[in-house]
């Protein structure tokens, strides 16, 4: 099941004529339990997953303003139902979610649970958020992790894509913006023209004992017609990860750290970048210039200072051109 069949089976939905109530289609032959898509008689699009009558489901009804999920035990269904149609995108990828969890279960306790947990774990990505709007420095540093993201991504199968998802660090402020199991990778964009990038803590350029320590700086310029904004990228990542299966909740997660959503990334759309350069450099090398937690005195803290990246070729381990 993928998002392309998946929007095949709502406008089959949508078709079905003079029919009251629910309109509803399995969501596919294959599947074990009963699980079905349906659109309610106001439009609103659902999930339901029948169950034998004698199921005894535990749920305390969950009603938000985008989203509800409730037991309805005279007909045995477990129903969960989107209320917000500008978050259609995202209740599909649920719905994938869900279904990539529970179609190969037998025994329908376990996948009534199963749905239900799935509910819960994605139910956070469709709340909205006051959250303090990102200044110009802030989207550019976004958009250049986006753009690793996406690079590493591009590198990706189904049986990495996940892992590589959980190495983006970054909006947790995590010292590093990416963790692997060998190295970790701090990001750091800058405009084309500009000569420095900005270190903002002792700990950012800290090497961690038994991994290599890069510094990848995302040269950008500013194109309102062909750039890119992060709402953009961010797409981009999206099909990626559908692509080659991942587990998009993953990414989902990282976002609602900060309160961001696809929804309202859409506002930072007046700016648009295009890459023009990437550089990699090897930041863990013992003559890398840079002041942190091991090599400056204790009673020196909260450190920032800017870093001339245009002298540090000694160190390069690889330049991109784009």
């Amino acid at each position: 099941m993928n998002k392309n069949e998946l929007n095949s089976k709502w406008e089959n939905i949508a078709s079905f004529k003079n029919k009251k109530g629910y309109k509803a289609l399995r969501i596919t032959a294959v599947s074990i339990p009963d699980l079905f898509l349906a659109t309610d008689e106001d439009g609103h699009r659902c999930l339901l997953l029948f169950l034998p009558k004698k199921v005894d489901v535990k749920l305390k009804g969950v009603d938000k303003s985008k989203l509800l999920i409730s037991f309805l035990p005279s007909k045995g269904i477990v129903l969960i139902k989107l209320k917000d149609f500008d978050f259609k995108d995202l209740f599909d990828d649920l719905i994938l979610s869900i279904y990539s969890k529970i179609n190969l279960i037998s025994k329908p306790v376990q996948a009534s649970e199963e749905f239900i947990k799935t509910f819960y774990k994605w139910a956070l990505f469709f709340e909205d958020k006051k959250v303090k709007k990102l200044g110009e420095e802030l989207i550019q540093g976004l958009f250049g992790e986006l753009f690793v993201l996406s690079q590493y991504l591009n590198e990706s199968n189904p049986s990495n894509i996940n892992s590589i998802l959980d190495s983006w660090r970054g909006l947790y402020d995590a010292a590093n913006d990416f963790e692997f199991d060998l190295k970790n990778i701090e990001v750091k964009t800058k405009k084309e023209s500009t000569r420095f990038v900005k270190i903002s803590s002792e700990y950012q350029l800290e090497k961690v004992l038994d991994k290599d320590l890069e510094l990848v700086v995302v040269s950008v310029k500013l194109d309102l017609i062909e750039g890119k904004s992060i709402h953009d990228m961010l797409l981009e990542i999206v099909k990626q990860v559908r692509e080659n299966l991942g587990d998009l909740s993953i990414l989902y997660q990282a976002l609602n750290q900060k309160g961001l959503t696809l929804e309202n990334l859409k506002q930072y759309n007046n700016y648009r970048f295009i890459v023009t350069k990437t550089e990699s450099l090897n930041a863990g090398h013992d003559d890398f210039p840079k002041l942190s937690i091991s090599n400056i005195v204790s009673e020196v803290s909260n450190l920032k200072y800017m870093l001339r990246v245009t002298q540090l070729n000694q160190f390069l381990i690889e330049s991109k051109k784009y």
